[in-house]
C-alpha cells in the first residue's frame, strides 16, 4: 500500500517536470548578442528609389569671403542647407548685362565687401536654379546661363550676380531677402568653413568676385576603401528595352543587345552599359532648362540616380546631361572605371543613355592616407610646366580618383584617392606632380 503511494507520487512528479520542460522548450526565445564587424554600410542607397531634383542640381563649393577673409565648404549640409531658408523669396527684378561692370558689390560702413560665392562645376540655365531655389517672379526668366552667383551680403537686401564662365556677362537679380537673415543662416554653418585661397590665372579673375577659389592646405586626407557590387545588365535591359524581343551577340568582353528600335552594349572590363534609342536623332537647340527636366524625369523613373550624384555639366549642342557621383561632397573622377552618368535627348525622347554598372556597397575602414600640396604650390607648379598655360584655368577643387585597390580580390574592392582637380581649357584634369593628366 506505502509502496503503490510512493510510485503514484513519484509519477505525478514526472508527469509535471515533463510538462514544465514542453512549455519551456516550446517558449525559448534565443537571446543573439550583436557582432562587431568592421565593414560599415555605404550611404547610397538602393537603386529603386527616386531622387529630388534639388538634390543633384547643387553647388560643389560655397566660399564667404569678409573683406580680405575667405572661408569656404564643400560639406553639402552647408552648401544646400542655406537653400531651405529662402523658398518663396520674391525676385524683384532681374536683368542681363553683356559687361561685368555691373557686378558691383555695396560695401558695408567700414569699408569693407562681405559676399558669398556659390561655384557650380558649368554652365547650368537661370530657370534650373531658381526653381530650386523656390523663388517667385511676376516677369519672365531672361534665358541665361551662369557658373558663379556672387550674393552680395553687406547692402540692405540681397542681390544675386550671375556669371558666366566666360566671365563677359552677368545677370543681376534683386531681391526681399534680408541681408542680415542670410547672414544668420550662415552663421549656423559657420563651423563647417575652412580657410580657402583665392588664385588670379589671368585678366578675368584679377578680383576677389572673379578669382578661382578652393581649399588654402587640405593637408593630409584618409583614402576610402569600399566593397562594390554590379546591377543586373539583364534587370536594365528589361526596364529600356520593355517587352521587345532581344538578341544577344558577344565580342571578347563587350556585349551587344538589340531589338528592333534599341540597341545597347556592356563592357564587363569597364562595366560601362550604354544604350541607344533607334527612333530617335540627335537633336540640338532645344531649351536647356527644359531639356535638363526631361532627362532627370527620365532617370528618376528608370532608377538611374542616387542621392550622391550631382549634374555636374550640360553641353546645349547635344542635349547632353552628364551627373557624376560625389563621396563626402567631393566630385569622384576616374580613368579607370566609369563613373558618370551621361543622357542625351532628342527631338522627342532619350536618344542615348550611359552609366556604370558598378555600385559602391559597404565601407572598408582603413588607415591610409594621402597628403596634398597646398593650393599655392598648385599654382606655382602649373605655371612653372612649359607646356600648360596657367591662364587656361578655370576652376580647381579637390576630388577622388576612383580606381580597383592594388590589393584586389574576388570583394571588388573601390579604392578612392583624394587627389587636386583643375578646370584646364573647359576640360576637368588631374594634377599630377607639377603636370595635368
Amino acid at each position: 500500500m506505502f509502496s503503490e503511494t510512493i510510485k503514484s507520487i513519484v509519477l505525478i512528479m514526472l508527469v509535471i517536470s515533463s510538462a514544465i520542460l514542453t512549455y519551456l522548450v516550446w517558449s525559448y526565445q534565443p537571446e543573439f548578442s550583436q557582432m562587431d564587424t568592421s565593414i560599415e554600410p555605404s550611404p547610397n542607397i538602393g537603386q529603386s528609389e527616386t531622387v529630388p531634383f534639388t538634390n543633384v542640381m547643387r553647388a560643389y563649393q560655397t566660399v564667404w569671403v569678409d573683406g580680405n577673409d575667405a572661408r569656404g565648404t564643400i560639406e553639402e549640409e552647408a552648401v544646400v542647407g542655406v537653400r531651405e531658408f529662402l523658398e518663396g523669396t520674391e525676385i524683384q527684378d532681374i536683368n542681363v548685362y553683356n559687361n561685368m561692370n555691373r557686378l558691383d558689390p555695396a560695401v558695408r560702413e567700414d569699408g569693407l565687401e562681405e559676399f558669398l560665392i556659390v561655384d557650380y562645376p558649368s554652365e547650368m540655365p537661370n530657370k534650373s536654379l531658381f526653381q530650386v531655389l523656390g523663388f517667385e517672379y511676376e516677369g519672365t526668366l531672361p534665358d541665361y546661363s551662369f557658373d558663379r552667383i556672387v550674393v552680395d551680403l553687406a547692402a540692405d537686401n540681397v542681390t544675386f550676380y550671375l556669371l558666366n564662365e566666360s566671365l563677359d556677362r552677368v545677370a543681376v537679380a534683386n531681391t526681399d531677402i534680408g541681408s542680415s537673415y542670410l547672414l544668420s543662416i550662415l552663421e549656423d554653418y559657420e563651423d563647417s568653413f575652412e580657410s580657402y585661397t583665392g588664385l588670379i590665372t589671368n585678366q578675368s579673375t584679377s578680383n576677389n568676385k572673379t578669382a578661382i577659389y578652393g581649399p588654402s592646405d587640405p593637408g593630409e586626407m584618409d583614402i576610402q576603401n569600399f566593397l562594390s557590387s554590379q546591377y543586373s545588365v539583364d534587370a536594365m535591359n528589361d526596364i529600356l528595352f520593355m517587352d521587345e524581343e532581344i538578341s544577344t551577340s558577344q565580342d571578347e568582353e563587350v556585349y551587344v543587345y538589340e531589338s528592333e528600335s534599341n540597341v545597347a552594349t556592356y563592357d564587363s572590363s569597364t562595366y560601362n552599359y550604354s544604350y541607344n534609342n533607334l527612333d530617335e536623332s540627335m537633336s540640338s537647340g532645344r531649351n536647356p532648362h527644359q531639356t535638363i527636366q526631361d532627362t532627370f524625369s527620365f532617370l528618376n523613373s528608370h532608377t538611374g540616380l542616387t542621392p550622391e550624384h550631382m549634374l555636374f555639366d550640360y553641353m546645349e549642342d547635344s542635349n547632353e546631361s552628364i551627373y557624376r557621383s560625389t563621396l563626402n561632397g567631393h566630385v569622384v573622377f576616374s580613368n579607370e572605371i566609369m563613373s558618370t552618368v551621361s543622357i542625351q535627348y532628342g527631338d522627342n525622347a532619350v536618344f542615348e543613355y550611359e552609366r556604370p554598372q558598378i555600385h559602391v556597397d559597404a565601407h572598408v575602414p582603413g588607415d591610409s592616407t594621402k597628403e596634398l600640396p597646398t593650393l599655392e604650390n598648385v599654382r606655382y607648379q602649373i605655371a612653372l610646366n612649359e607646356e600648360l598655360d596657367l591662364q587656361n584655368v578655370s576652376k580647381i577643387t579637390i576630388g577622388y580618383d576612383l580606381s580597383f585597390a592594388e590589393s584586389q580580390t574576388e570583394l571588388n574592392l573601390l579604392q578612392f584617392t583624394p587627389e587636386w582637380y583643375v578646370k584646364y581649357d573647359g576640360q576637368w584634369m588631374q594634377f599630377d606632380e607639377g603636370g595635368l593628366q
